[in-house]
This record gives structure tokens, C-alpha cells and sequence, in this order.
């Protein structure tokens, strides 16, 4: 049985003994709205595939009842609690899913990582309890633009390797703040980031000029130990064989290339599973430490921000006092002054009645006499 995702949304299905035409296929109403960029089959008796689209759903099938999915999984803000909080760095609203990593013998089977339209990197878990948990129980954000490859490392599983724009990075599951190791900006746009088969240290990156760049970390982490052109065309995908002698690269041309790799690219060193794992615990453990003592650092300021303004407001306070009081006397001296202005005022006013009144008398009395 051969699944598919169609750029109308549906998933249609193949038997290979009658390979001209589907044997099935989903409703159109049931199916994503947009094109479905990535399909995994998942483990399970009978035959589920998670599919992930750009319309912000992720959908679980059943090939035994092909026309509707089985689980909806939404990724939007509504259902997704994003991390850091408030998805700090990262996108909002619908998140459109472009790529997915699943393998059971690697992440665990009911473990599985979605790679983002916005270049959030989702790490989903089928048996979460609530949708939240499902659909992402952690959230990395750290790419510029759409991240088209998320890949768990075959051999530590704790680590990822995701491609989005100009950089392919690093991460450690237990620490989503910021990529453990990131590749320089590439002149071109990577397209795919894949894990070699048999050597932990060494993966493989495709990229919009044709080139193809492998990186072994093992000789180092700066730059790659080898980049060759494999096409005059764009190359969208890789995939390494399982020995890890040849790996296979797609173009937007419609070639496929298949590479052979030198012995010392393709055969494990002695001790180089313990090396890479040291390697990876020293990063991450080197980037916990920044990222404490960046916590310490913020925890400090606060705790001496805060101090100061108590002590401000401590040294602030008697010279609030006096101030009132200065206020106090202020306004008792001007009511005093108002009252005897008013006082004045009020004494004259009744001076001048009095005299209009003798002057009134003096004057009747002229007038009698007369």
C-alpha cells in the first residue's frame, strides 16, 4: 500500500498490485484545503497515516475508512499552547505544518515533530490528554522563514536537526530557547536536512544552487568537510541509503542523483558514538549554563531595582513630611492673611457706614433748624 497527499488537499492510496490507479481516497469536503506537503505512516495494527498541511490541521488516517480522518489535530493559538510564553519569538494564529519527522524506532511511536509554514518547530505526542498536549508539548523557534526538514538523530533521539531558511540548526528536546548549533547563512536557501544512517555526527543539507553540503562534526563544526554541486537545478530533497554508502538527491528538475560517499564519510569511527554524545551533552549543557546565568543575571537586576526603589522611596519619605508640613504652614498663613483682609475690609466697610450715618443725621438737623 502507497499513500500520498495531493495539492488539493485529499490523500489518495495505491495498492501495487494494481498500480494504475488509486484504490482509494479521501472526500474533498473531509480533506485539508490546502496541499498536503508531508504524510508519515504511523505504527499501529491497522494502518494509520498522519498527514500535515498549510491549512493548520493535521489529520491521523485510516486506510480501513480512507474517506474522513480518524484525529483532527489543529494548530492554531486557540488549541496550541505555545512555548516560551506567549510564543515569544515565534509565529501566532494558524501555524501551517510543511514537513514531519516520525519513526517509531527513534522518537518512540506516538512521538512525532512538525515543522512550520512560520518557522515554529512543533514536538507533538499522540497520548497527551488534552489537545495542548497532543499537538505540542514543547515549541522551538528560531528559524527566519518556513522550515522544510525536521529530522531526529538515529542514534541520540533527544536531538534534532531542522532546515529553514539560510541555516540548518542543532536542538536539544529538553532546552527550546535557542539551537545548540546553528550552520553559518548560506548565499542560497536550504530546502532538506537529513541524518547520515550509521554515523551520528554527520548529516547532509540540499540547497537552491544544486549544491549539496555535508557536515561531519566530528572534523568540525565550522564549515563543511565537503560541498559539491550535484545539479545546475535547485535540489529539494536527500535521503541516504541505509548502509550510509549512497545517498539519493531530488531536484526540482525531476532527476534524481544518487551519490556515492567516500569510506571515511560513510564508516563509523572508532568511539564516535561516545565523542558525539559528549559533544552534544557539552553543548547543551553549555548552553543551560548561558541560559541560567542570563536568568541569574535578569533575577540580580530585578532584586537590585526593586531595592533601590524602596530605598528611594525610604530616603523620599521625611522629605515628604516636611513638605506637607510646609504645605500646612503655607495655608495657615495665607487663611490667616485672608481673614484679616477680610477683617479690614469688614472695618472700613462698616467706618464708612457709620459716617454716612452722622452725616445724614447733621443733615436732618440743619434742616429742622432752617
Amino acid at each position: 500500500m502507497i499513500a500520498g497527499g495531493s495539492f488539493n488537499g485529499i490523500v489518495q492510496y495505491w495498492d501495487t498490485r494494481q498500480p494504475n490507479r488509486p484504490a482509494a481516497h479521501s472526500l474533498i469536503e473531509e480533506s485539508h484545503k490546502d496541499p498536503v506537503w508531508s504524510i508519515k505512516w504511523l505504527q499501529s495494527k491497522s494502518g494509520e497515516l498522519l498527514s500535515v498541511s498549510t491549512d493548520g490541521n493535521a489529520f491521523v488516517w485510516d486506510c480501513r475508512l480512507p474517506e474522513k480522518p480518524v484525529e483532527i489535530h489543529k494548530i492554531d493559538e486557540d488549541s496550541l499552547q505555545l512555548q516560551p510564553k506567549n510564543n515569544e519569538g515565534g509565529a501566532k494564529g494558524v501555524l501551517g505544518g510543511l514537513c514531519v519527522d516520525y519513526d517509531p524506532q527513534v522518537g518512540g511511536p506516538s512521538r512525532y515533530m512538525i515543522g512550520t509554514e512560520q518557522g515554529t518547530i512543533l514536538s507533538c505526542n499522540r497520548k497527551g490528554k488534552t489537545q495542548a498536549e497532543k499537538i505540542s508539548s514543547n515549541t522551538f523557534n528560531g528559524h527566519h522563514g518556513p522550515v522544510y526538514s525536521v529530522q531526529r538523530n538515529p542514534v541520540f533521539s533527544k536531538y534534532f536537526l531542522s532546515v529553514g531558511d539560510w541555516t540548518a540548526r542543532l536542538w536539544f528536546e529538553d532546552f527550546k530557547f535557542m539551537p545548540m548549533f546553528s550552520t553559518f547563512y548560506h548565499k542560497a536557501y536550504l530546502t532538506c536536512g537529513v541524518w547520515h544512517n550509521v554515523r551520528p555526527g554527520v548529516f547532509f543539507t540540499t540547497r537552491m544552487d544544486g549544491y549539496m553540503d555535508i557536515w561531519d562534526l566530528m572534523l568540525r563544526q565550522t564549515t563543511p568537510a565537503l560541498s559539491l554541486q550535484v545539479s545546475d537545478y535547485a535540489l529539494h530533497t536527500a535521503k541516504p541509503s541505509p548502509d550510509g554508502r549512497l545517498i539519493a538527491a531530488g531536484g526540482i528538475d525531476g532527476n534524481v542523483t544518487l551519490v556515492e560517499l567516500s569510506p571515511s564519510l560513510c564508516t563509523l569511527a572508532t568511539d564516535e558514538k561516545n565523542s558525539i554524545g559528549t559533544l552534544f551533552e557539552n553543548e547543551s549543557l553549555r548552553d543551560k549554563n548561558l541560559d541560567r546565568a542570563v536568568k541569574e543575571k535578569r533575577a540580580g537586576a530585578k532584586q537590585r531595582e526593586r531595592r533601590s526603589t524602596h530605598l528611594s522611596e525610604m530616603t523620599r519619605a521625611p522629605m515628604d513630611e516636611e513638605e506637607q508640613l510646609e504645605a500646612i504652614a503655607h495655608k495657615y498663613v495665607s487663611t490667616v492673611q485672608e481673614e484679616k483682609t477680610e477683617g479690614a475690609k469688614h472695618r472700613d466697610n462698616t467706618e464708612a457706614d457709620r459716617r454716612k450715618l452722622l452725616e445724614d443725621i447733621e443733615d436732618g438737623m440743619e434742616f429742622r433748624e432752617q
